[in-house]
């Protein structure tokens, strides 16, 4: 068992076979509310030295040799992600039975894309003014 003073109230405590668990004298419960805070803190503190996270300057280290790693790489070279203009008639050609030449290909695919366009456009279906 371990002697913890807190202010006036002093409360020796023992821990139980499962470890975790923390009861008050001779595995009783917490007798009062500062008994009980007092229990309570020392379960989150005992927690806190079990865990396995780093300590702010570990973390501060870590960032920094992040940094020093991340300048050393060479930089990224660009990369081309332009589209060319011909971009959709190439796909469909290569979707194609190919019977016609590229070039002959996107004159025609362009005219059927121009027209289908066109088909979609609203139309004008009011009266003018003047019509009577």
């Amino acid at each position: 068992s371990a002697n913890h003073h807190y202010g006036t109230n002093s409360c020796s405590s023992t821990k139980t076979q499962l470890g975790a668990v923390v009861t008050g004298v001779k595995g009783k419960a917490a007798a009062s509310r500062e008994e009980d805070l007092m229990l309570t803190l020392q379960v989150i503190m005992d927690h806190q030295e079990r865990s396995a996270t780093v300590s702010k300057e570990q973390y501060v280290q870590q960032v920094e040799e992040a940094k020093k790693e991340a300048k050393k790489e060479e930089p990224a070279q660009p990369v081309d992600v332009s589209v060319p203009y011909d971009a959709a008639a190439r796909l469909a050609f290569e979707a194609s039975d190919k019977s016609l030449t590229f070039e002959e290909f996107e004159v025609k695919y362009l005219a059927e894309a121009v027209e289908l366009v066109k088909s979609k456009q609203p139309v004008d279906v009011s009266i003018p003014y003047d019509a009577a």
